[in-house]
């Protein structure tokens, strides 16, 4: 069953959210300067925390499972990490270094949480570990080849020195992260077989505009990105260089990628409408919506009262006798979808996705209660 929340006014929206571990908790940014943080119980939603250490916007939230602790960048050039104190039951924030002069617009930590990545329109991204004698977050910069916005990353799900990012310049690019402060001696180039020095790219991959996602398949195999000339393409990552997949479709552009299986994956954005795509025999192909329109039951049914009462109604909102079907938004979502998330619990099969938009709404999706068939996806 779809579980709808409205966590925030519909003029406000949602500009990201993160859930904990073990998804009892759930933050999100009511797309201004603070963070609501949400106890999550038998699908009711009860805030209980709100930072609001930022001065301007939050663009992107990331909650870490290892460490439990929350990163967030905003439109003010600053990032912080918190964390909670359970003695006092509030979150700590801790200031992190950025050295950008434009917005922070993309977060995400590393699955074993020991640095984050941060992109912006400076043309570079911020990588964040810890420093103990200091007790701040210091970053180390990738610069190199990056001609325009830094849209977003995603850290490879095996291990933190592989970093994808997708830029306004039309490129999706795989840098290394490694570094002998963190990694010690232990250097994994994954896919790619020779290790790089830090800030060194691994590979490039040209989209015809720009790349608003990116996402890694759960083993790490392959990496998909979305561009802005709705299309999503699919690399798969070999030593001699990769082998990419292109599918274009007729919608708008997605601004949101999660696998859901090594086979599967979500896509979501300014259609209001989550996308399935899967590999076939055939490579790559579009399956199915999630949200499946159904019919609107037509005002021909109803009385003469409640018709002619809807005919007036129509003609003073509208300037017409009738409602069109047009006029009638048919989705959960009614704006542009600005988060996708994992929503099922940890070490289960994934049945659970969670999406949130800039009406406000977090919406829960029960995949196996949805008019998809599940048994062509392999989960």
């Amino acid at each position: 069953m779809t579980n709808v929340q409205q966590l925030a006014l519909p003029i406000e929206g949602i500009s990201c959210h993160a859930w904990n571990a073990d998804r009892t908790q759930l933050a999100i940014s009511p797309n201004n300067n603070e963070l609501h943080i949400f106890n999550v119980s038998n699908g009711q939603f009860t805030k209980i925390h709100v930072l609001n250490e930022h001065d301007l916007l939050i663009s992107a939230v990331d909650w870490n499972p290892v460490n439990n602790k929350i990163v967030t960048c905003s439109h003010d050039r600053n990032a912080f990490v918190w964390t909670y104190d359970s003695s006092s039951s509030i979150w700590r924030p801790t200031l992190v270094i950025l050295c950008i002069d434009r917005a922070g617009l993309d977060v995400k930590w590393s699955l074993d949480g020991l640095r984050f990545a941060v992109t912006s329109g400076s043309k570079c991204v911020s990588v964040c570990s810890y420093e103990p004698s200091n007790d701040w977050w210091v970053s180390k910069m990738i610069k190199k080849k990056f001609k325009s916005t830094v849209l977003c990353c995603a850290f490879h799900p095996k291990n933190g020195q592989l970093l994808a990012t997708g830029c306004a310049d039309f490129k999706c690019r795989v840098f290394s992260t490694f570094s002998a402060d963190v990694d010690g001696d232990n250097v994994d180039a994954g896919p790619f077989g020779s290790p790089l020095l830090f800030g060194e790219p691994y590979t490039e991959i040209t989209a015809l505009g720009w790349v608003n996602a990116v996402a890694w398949s759960p083993s790490g195999s392959t990496l998909a990105f979305a561009g802005h000339d709705s299309s999503i393409h699919f690399a798969t990552l070999y030593p001699e260089g990769p082998v990419v997949q292109s599918v274009r479709f007729s919608h708008l552009p997605l601004s949101r990628l999660l696998f859901i299986g090594e086979k599967t994956i979500v896509g979501a954005g300014y259609d209001f409408n989550p996308m399935v795509f899967n590999y076939t025999s055939r490579g790559w192909t579009f399956f199915s919506f999630i949200d499946q329109k159904k019919a609107i039951e037509s005002s021909s049914t109803s009385s003469g009262v409640a018709a002619a009462r809807a005919m007036f109604q129509n003609k003073v909102t509208r300037g017409q006798d009738s409602k069109s079907d047009a006029d009638i938004i048919k989705t959960k979502h009614e704006s542009a979808i600005t988060g996708l998330t994992i929503a099922s619990s940890p070490n289960k099969p994934i049945t659970k996705i969670a999406t949130s938009a800039l009406d406000g709404r977090l919406v829960v999706w029960d995949l196996p209660t949805l008019d998809i068939n599940l048994n062509k996806l392999e989960i």
